[in-house]
Formats: structure tokens, C-alpha cells, sequence
């Protein structure tokens, strides 16, 4: 199968709005227009990489890898579409990102997941993300939650394999 990374063009702009909406009903968060506006402005940024994932000759998917205290490094979106997945694009994808992110410069490579989400961590886990450098921890999580021991701790995780942000009105 035919498998390739693309730069986002003026062109894509359409398609990558639907793929985030998309993405962000993942994470069981339904992002405003603004908030898919400044996704977009930020996959643009000549500071991070961003790239359409081309199976086929289609639209796949998109990697986005964010600048993050000053280095380039971080893998903060990627997306493949439902009628893709299984194919090995995933996989494909981080493999090349690491290569590009490797090949700038950068010492290492991050992507941060959910704990629930066990079929992605085997996959990074799988690539080389083997290395633990920080935990996010909050005081509450919304929706269904099941314990975890980590590091001899209970931890409450999300149990819906998503991050179940809502926002308080202001």
C-alpha cells in the first residue's frame, strides 16, 4: 500500500477542518469554530510541523508535532481516519514524524496518551516511546473513571479512552 507524508496546503484547509472536528469528538469534546480556527492557524505555524497522511492517493489522516518549551518535538495530534485505521498508518506516520523530528535536530521525540487508551500506548510503545519524563495529574476527571496502580499509587482514569474536557462558562 502506498503510503506518504504531505505538507498541509491552502488547498487542504477544508478537509483538515473536518479531520478536527473529528479528532477533537475522539477526546469527547466538541470544538467550537474559533477553536478549530486556531487549531488550524497552529498547524500552519512555520514553527511545528504539520502533515496530511496520503494513503492511496487520499487523505488518510494528518500528524501535528507542536513546539513546546522551545523545542520541536512534541506529537500533539495525530489522526487517522475510521476508514483507514488498521492499515499500519500509525504506525507509518510516527515512523517517518520521528525521522523529521530527528533529522532537525531534536534529541528525542514526545506524544503524550491517555492511560486508558491501551491500544495506543502498546503502538508508541511499540516505536520507541518507552521513556517516561512526566505525568499530568489533575484533580478530577469527568465522566466514567476506573482505578489504576502506578508506582504503588491509585490513580482515577478516564475509562471512555478520552480526555472528557468541559469548559465552565465565563
Amino acid at each position: 500500500m502506498e503510503m506518504y507524508l504531505r505538507h498541509i496546503e491552502l488547498d487542504d484547509l477544508k478537509e483538515v477542518e473536518i479531520m478536527l472536528k473529528e479528532f477533537w469528538k475522539t477526546q469527547l469534546y466538541e470544538a467550537t469554530k474559533a477553536e478549530i480556527l486556531e487549531d488550524i492557524r497552529r498547524l500552519l505555524s512555520p514553527k511545528c510541523f504539520s502533515f496530511l497522511i496520503i494513503s492511496q492517493n487520499k487523505i488518510a489522516g494528518f500528524i501535528y508535532v507542536n513546539e513546546k518549551y522551545g523545542y520541536t518535538n512534541n506529537i500533539e495530534y495525530l489522526y487517522i481516519k475510521p476508514e483507514f485505521r488498521g492499515n499500519g498508518l500509525g504506525s507509518f506516520a510516527l515512523t517517518k514524524i520521528k525521522e523529521i523530528i530527528l533529522a532537525h535536530g531534536e534529541d528525542r521525540v514526545q506524544i503524550e496518551v491517555n492511560p486508558s487508551n491501551f491500544k495506543a500506548m502498546k503502538l508508541y510503545h511499540s516505536l520507541g516511546f518507552d521513556n517516561i519524563d512526566t505525568l499530568t495529574l489533575s484533580t478530577g476527571i469527568i465522566g466514567k473513571t476506573e482505578t489504576k496502580r502506578i508506582f504503588d499509587l491509585d490513580f482515577k482514569i478516564n475509562a471512555d479512552n478520552a480526555f472528557a474536557h468541559k469548559k465552565k462558562e465565563i
